[in-house]
């Protein structure tokens, strides 16, 4: 059946209005709540509301290119941070579900070549829980010289320059949030798989949960299609902060997204439609209580709610990310933000949309 010129033009119109507007106009409540705290904060980003796999609101606040003043969009796209490490964890679990890797498996199995002391030691459960005992090699690299965050090398030879000190405890032993680790990770992922960690992603998460807008990059090196620019600030005056990251650490930083395919991640994990029942209970299993940290990411429990909630959130550069999933009910909230918004104020924001007490957290 054909449709009139008039008749397309109408239903696109419609289209563009509907991108425009919050998912679910109803949702006047949330509303409220997001736009006192977007006054209140100076918030530069997208915020996301929804229930398993719908967006219930979802609304865009401020400008993806100041310069150009091009305004944020519902499908604008941002680095998500350390939510890169629980994407990463997924990854891991995928290929443990192909029979190609094993959590508790010595990572020497998969890297030979790795000093053997240590290698019969650590796991990748060890790595992915941040619970491994290596030295912070990368961040004390860092700090003697800070342009290695835009610097390119081969993974074998990042982790024989910074991944292969001493143990400073023994793995497993206590919590040590170690950007270092995911060097590791990532030299294992892309041995056993013979593709880049990109394409692995692409191919055991992006694709079957039809996340189009996702990737993988180097920071702002990979030139981002439709990326949400960073900035230090925006008034009084415009200051870009530029995020970069190293070539053979996009395991622990290079993921980007939007509110909708991070919607379509949460719901496509956390259901269970992605992983086997054992890996996505491996995925939510607090290995380490002092910190709620599990493998990539933290889940704690509200006891004055009986409720359990995947609390993702991350940090890179100018990016600022909440991804919040309450595990009984399906409930979410997505923030993405391109200029660091007040966390106290941001977490504040994300309890009282889910009903959580913030005394608990």
């Amino acid at each position: 059946m054909s449709v009139s010129p008039l008749k397309q033009r109408c239903l696109a119109l419609l289209a563009s209005l509907c991108c425009a507007l919050p998912a679910h106009a109803g949702e006047a409540g949330i509303q409220e709540q997001v736009r006192k705290f977007v006054a209140d904060t100076h918030f530069n980003g997208v915020v996301l509301v929804g229930k398993d796999s719908r967006a219930e609101y979802v609304e865009a606040f401020g400008v993806k290119n100041a310069e150009a003043k091009e305004p944020l969009k519902r499908n604008s796209r941002f680095f998500v941070g350390s939510v890169s490490k629980w994407l990463t964890s997924i990854v891991v679990l995928r290929l443990v579900d192909e029979g190609k890797l094993a959590l508790d498996e010595p990572i020497l199995t998969y890297l030979p070549e790795y000093r053997a002391d240590t290698g019969k030691q650590l796991t990748l459960r060890h790595l992915i829980s941040h619970g491994s005992g290596l030295p912070n090699g990368l961040m004390d690299a860092f700090k003697k010289g800070p342009s290695i965050e835009s610097e390119t090398r081969p993974q074998a030879e990042a982790v024989t320059r910074y991944a292969s000190g001493d143990l400073v405890f023994t793995p497993g032993s206590r919590f040590d949030y170690n950007i270092t680790n995911w060097i590791l990770v990532q030299a294992i992922l892309e041995r056993v798989s013979g593709q880049s960690y990109a394409q692995l992603a692409q191919r055991l998460v992006f694709k079957p949960l039809r996340m189009a807008d996702s990737g993988i990059a180097a920071g702002e090196a990979g030139n981002v299609p439709n990326l949400a620019l960073g900035y230090r600030s925006l008034e009084p005056k415009v200051e870009r902060r530029i995020y970069t990251l190293p070539n053979y650490l996009v395991t622990g930083g290079g993921f980007y997204s939007t509110t909708d395919d991070m919607l379509r991640l949460n719901h496509g994990v956390l259901s269970g439609k992605l992983l086997s029942p054992a890996s996505r209970k491996a995925l939510l299993t607090v290995e380490r209580p002092e910190s709620s940290y599990a493998l990539g990411g933290r889940v704690r429990t509200y006891k004055s709610k009986g409720q359990t909630v995947a609390t993702n959130d991350g940090t890179s550069g100018a990016y600022r990310t909440v991804s919040w999933r309450v595990l009984d009910d399906g409930r979410t909230v997505i923030i993405l933000s391109s200029l660091r918004p007040d966390d106290s104020k941001l977490f504040a924001l994300t309890e009282s949309i889910l009903g959580l007490p913030s005394t608990e957290n």
